[in-house]
């Protein structure tokens, strides 16, 4: 079965700069039903659904009908995704007549882009602002993601679903065309009509605030509490060139190197987030960096270590790099910002034009000359590569990046790595468009799913030169001296990792490095939604007893056991371990429990069919009492019942 995603108002943040919430949706299949956790700003649905006649709209003309000219509202919407856009869904949020949306999703991808998200990621909860940096607050000079139309937090009133596949979406237009569309121009269509229900009613109500109390006030007073909401959670993971002792200090006086991407996406429906270039471009090439800087001669042997972290959370205001920096302030994390002695960052840089990356740094602590040194050192790793570097005007701010958390509590030298100088590149930020296709991975027609696993793309190709010029620079920041010309990363790595995050995780490959009693999570749609979970935290090495490479042809496997210097961190904003749901130094999201996503079609009759099956339905009512009635009154007559027997006494 083809699957459909559906959207509901979201995460609940409170917030200035974001005064309205996101909006994720659910997958279900077709014909569709569902549990589980989702979530919500305000439940729009109804406990039983949002039910309207369909109406199909292929092109802008088609709307006038459900708004304005339709006699039989209210309408549910079958959306061409290429028509999805603020301006249309602005329309249909301004009027009674829409019960709800089904969008089919856009084949290719819209040519003029699409991104549901703000213009200005993350704003209010980055370094700038009225106290640093005020003639950079909100984007000022800097809009980062000029195609940002901000649906993403606007709050609907109805039920939003997206079909994912052609043949599902075609079933629906068949019953309009066969029960919806006027004999004659002008006319009304004649009944019975093809309907719609959507149903995802989500418990949570108003903000986080709100639902945060009442889920409180539940799990204080009641032996079984209903939670209405959940903070978004997740763990960001990290590791080390050399171990650090998850339960111990790094002492004060040492530095080290810090290199950080994110690993989450987001898009205007709930777990559908392939953040291509968002994230899996980044994160893939910093793995593969980590493993090029490992494999260096003298590696183990640098003055200064290197620390590799992948924060989650990253969309919804910075949650994972805010919660690190908090742990580190804390000391509930092995290590302090005093320890950071240099920040290396990688923010989207599968879009490469002319093979350039431009090195971004904040023009106030620019000033520093560490900031100099470590902009000199990625100048000289860039040497004899495929990749040049570049550096924006000196006025220009950071672009939004996990480092703006750590220099708003300490002044630390950094570089934010991008494939941008100004703008982003990337036309379907945060959005079900930002695929494969989007950083143009492409194969040859009819490879199996193994040869395209091990196939090296020229994306591969491209960013495992980023890779190799990251871990360069890396070696020569710990202290490394000599050539790191053999220093390199491994394209065969790249590839493999890109077609499991981004086009089927469930490959041979990923489940030869897990757990055998783990292959289960492994699906064919790799996603990079923040998640609700919760694992346990390592020490200093994990042991792993994982299930190995196949044997030659056959299905059985070389299992091995595998030692991890792994280790994770919660990715669960201080707001919340604070209980400042109102927060405006930190990320508030929160996200909706709920039942049941469920749709369905089905045939309407006419008004007037209606109440006159409900006129019939309360006259046989009436007329069964009365013959009730007369039948037990004369039941001795009709039946030859015995009179009952007269009084006894004792």
């Amino acid at each position: 079965m083809g699957q459909i995603s559906h959207f509901h108002p979201t995460a609940l943040p409170l917030n200035p700069s974001c005064p309205s919430p996101t909006f994720p949706w659910q997958t279900v299949e077709f014909p569709w039903n569902s549990e589980g956790l989702m979530p919500i700003f305000r439940p729009p649905a109804s406990l039983s659904g949002d039910t309207g006649v369909i109406h199909v709209v292929e092109k802008e003309e088609d709307l006038e009908w459900a708004l304005s000219k339709g006699p039989h509202p209210p309408y549910m919407i079958l959306l061409n995704g290429s028509l999805f856009s603020r301006e249309i869904l602005m329309q249909l949020k301004g009027t009674s007549r829409i019960s709800g949306l089904a969008v089919a999703a856009a084949s290719p991808a819209p040519s003029q882009g699409f991104s549901p998200g703000l213009k200005c990621p993350n704003d209010g909860f980055g370094l700038y602002s009225e106290q640093h940096g005020p003639e950079y607050a909100h984007c000022n000079g800097s809009i980062w993601n000029p195609w940002g139309s901000g649906v993403s937090y606007e709050d609907f009133p109805f039920p939003i679903f997206l079909l994912q596949d052609a043949n599902e979406t075609e079933v629906i237009k068949e019953c309009f065309r066969a029960h919806n569309v006027p004999a004659a121009a002008g006319a009304a269509p004649r009944f019975p009509l093809c309907a719609m229900q959507l149903q995802s009613h989500m418990h949570a109500a108003a903000s986080t605030v709100t639902c945060m109390r009442r889920s409180s006030l539940q799990s204080t007073f009641s032996i079984n509490p209903e939670i209405v909401c959940d903070p978004l959670l997740d763990y960001n993971v990290w590791s080390s060139l050399k171990p650090i002792n998850a339960s111990g200090k790094v002492e004060p006086e040492q530095r080290l190197i810090l290199a950080a991407t994110r690993v989450d996406s987001h898009s205007f429906f709930w777990n559908v987030a392939p953040g291509a270039e968002a994230a899996v471009g980044s994160f893939v090439s910093l793995l593969a960096a980590a493993q090029a800087l490992q494999a260096a001669p003298g590696a183990l042997q640098l003055p200064r270590n290197v620390l590799f972290v992948f924060f989650q959370g990253e969309t919804f205001d910075y949650i994972g790099s805010s919660r690190l920096v908090f742990d580190m302030e804390q000391e509930k994390f092995p290590l302090r910002l005093e320890n950071i002695g240099a920040f290396l960052e990688l923010g989207q840089v599968s879009l490469r034009n002319d093979s350039v990356l431009w090195m971004h740094t904040d023009p106030i602590s620019r000033q520093n000359q560490s900031v100099q040194n470590l902009l000199d050192v990625l100048l000289s790793s860039s040497s004899g590569s495929n990749v040049s570097l570049q550096e924006p005007e000196n006025s220009q701010p950071l672009p939004p990046s996990s480092f703006q958390r750590f220099l708003r509590s300490r002044n630390i030298p950094g570089v934010v790595l991008s494939d941008h100088r100004t703008a982003f590149h990337n036309r379907y930020f945060q959005s079900i468009y930002d695929t494969a296709e989007n950083i143009r991975m492409s194969y040859p027609e009819g490879l199996t799913p193994e040869e395209r696993l091990e196939f090296v793309t020229d994306t591969a190709k491209a960013l495992a030169e980023v890779s190799t010029l990251l871990a360069r620079a890396l070696f020569s920041l710990a202290g490394g001296t000599g050539s790191t010309e053999s220093i390199k990363a491994d394209p065969k790595t790249v590839t493999r990792l890109l077609y499991g995050f981004l086009l089927n995780s469930n490959n041979s490959w990923f489940q030869s490095l897990i757990k055998p009693d783990q292959k289960g999570i492994l699906g064919p749609f790799p996603q990079h939604y923040v998640a609700l979970f919760s694992l346990a935290p390592s020490q200093l090495f994990e042991y792993w007893w994982v299930q190995g490479p196949l044997q030659g042809n056959s299905s059985s496997r070389a299992p091995g056991c595998v030692r991890s210097g792994v280790r994770l961190s919660p990715a669960l904003s201080p707001a919340f371990e604070l209980r400042r749901w109102d927060s405006r130094e930190f990320s508030t999201w929160t996200e909706s429990r709920w039942k049941d996503i469920r749709a369905r079609i089905f045939l309407v009759a006419s008004r007037e069919l209606e109440l006159l099956t409900l006129s019939l339905g309360v006259l046989v009512l009436l007329l069964s009492l009365l013959c009730t009635f007369l039948i037990n009154a004369k039941a001795s007559l009709l039946f030859g019942l015995p009179a009952p027997p007269g009084s006894s006494g004792y």
